[in-house]
């Protein structure tokens, strides 16, 4: 079997890579509205003559059928967008008001498009089967993916692997970070109230001063990952949304903050999640408040099977050559529902190089959820070539 080079992917496809991520780049959809999304996606599929079922509303599961039965393997991609208002300029900028892909989920469907294409060229000297799955609703817990696995999308036939492949703002076009077990983060919210007694300013002992009990508490949960962490390990926590008070001469009375913890290590979550009670505790003791506190866990850790990933580190290196993998120290501390994909069967999660312009040294290109993220379409034929290479190279016997 050729080796699937990205020449090969640009001679083929690249003008369709091209016009299909300006397309869906133009028409952003929101979480749990991707209808427009979705019919787009189905025109593409009935071109390319492969069968589909809508699931979970607005997502839909495809089948390629190679040439003789075998293994299944299924090849994710998100497809919705965040609410942003986009600031790149691009002439091929978000037509949405207050609608943006500003995460990368139309190059993921660019890509498992182009994929399918490579697949079908190739269908007869392949066995089994791939499953395309569309999911909707990534960026909104609790997400496309439970729904689509409730709905039987890991069944009949049963799915024996998975990859998903992401964005990397930070990785040039070429190149794929890699990464055994833990990749992505447990992603929890909490949710407090903060409960004083309103009074004057000047006479601050009379009341229960609820911003002054949420500076204690902010201070004193960045301590816990400070003392209570160990150094070994990572967890992050942050207050994203804080409200309080009414005049700079009142007491407020209450004060609401909302943030979310990062851990990557379930011990750490659970130990994050009682002490934030206990200090919440102890804080309201002291000051003589109360207060409400609803802890909710989201996606779970991402974890890279290493057998898995071994076959796209292979498939990489055979594509583009050795120095196109990235060996990743440690993984992201963003979380994905491609987790509930990887509790299920073998998987691997790719961080696929989509960096930036030559004037953006690497570390400072635009991170992901900014108005300003851009998507290299000169990293289109890698990311085909070296997923289409890895699909193949899992369906003869993972090699």
């Amino acid at each position: 079997m050729n080796v699937i080079s990205a020449e090969l992917v640009e001679q083929k496809l690249g003008t369709y890579l091209h016009d299909t991520f300006r397309h869906l780049h133009t028409n952003p959809e929101l979480s749990g509205r991707e209808f427009e999304t979705q019919a787009f996606l189905k025109s593409e599929l009935d071109r390319l003559g492969i069968p589909y079922k809508e699931m979970a509303w607005t997502g839909l599961c495809a089948e390629l059928k190679g040439a003789r039965p075998g293994a299944a393997i299924l090849l994710r991609a998100d497809i919705d967008a965040l609410p942003i208002e986009e600031q790149t300029g691009l002439a091929y900028a978000s037509n949405r008001e207050g609608a943006m892909h500003a995460c990368g989920h139309d190059a993921h469907m660019t890509i498992v498009l182009g994929t399918a294409a490579m697949l079908l060229e190739r269908q007869n000297e392949w066995s089994g089967t791939v499953k395309l799955m569309f999911q909707p609703s990534e960026e909104k817990h609790p997400g496309g993916a439970k729904p689509m696995i409730a709905e039987g999308l890991l069944d009949d036939p049963k799915v024996d692997a998975a990859i998903g492949i992401h964005t990397n703002p930070y990785l040039a076009p070429g190149t794929f970070g890699l990464k055994d077990g833990a990749i992505l983060a447990n992603a929890d919210r909490f949710y407090i109230h903060l409960i004083g007694k309103g009074g004057h300013a000047a006479a601050p002992h009379e009341g229960a001063d609820a911003i002054a009990m949420a500076g204690q508490l902010i201070v004193s949960i960045q301590n816990l990952v400070a003392r209570q962490v160990s150094p070994f390990d990572n967890a992050v926590v942050t207050i994203g949304e804080i409200k309080g008070g009414y005049a700079p001469n009142t007491l407020a009375d209450r004060v609401y903050m909302a943030g979310t913890v990062r851990t990557m290590n379930d011990d750490t979550q659970a130990m994050m999640e009682k002490k934030i009670g206990v200090l919440l505790q102890g804080i309201a003791d002291l000051w003589g408040g109360s207060f409400t506190y609803d802890y909710v866990r989201g996606y779970p850790i991402t974890w890279n099977d290493k057998a898995m990933t071994d076959i796209v580190r292979h498939a990489a290196e055979t594509c583009l050559g050795k120095e196109s993998v990235v060996e990743m120290p440690h993984g992201y501390m963003s979380a994905d529902d491609f987790a509930y994909i990887a509790q299920a069967v073998p998987s691997v999660f790719i961080e696929w190089g989509t960096g930036e312009w030559a004037e953006e040294a690497r570390g400072t290109a635009v991170p992901w959820h900014n108005p300003a993220f851009r998507v290299n379409p000169d990293a289109f034929k890698y990311g085909v070539a070296v997923v289409t290479q890895s699909i193949l190279n899992y369906l003869q016997g993972g090699k």
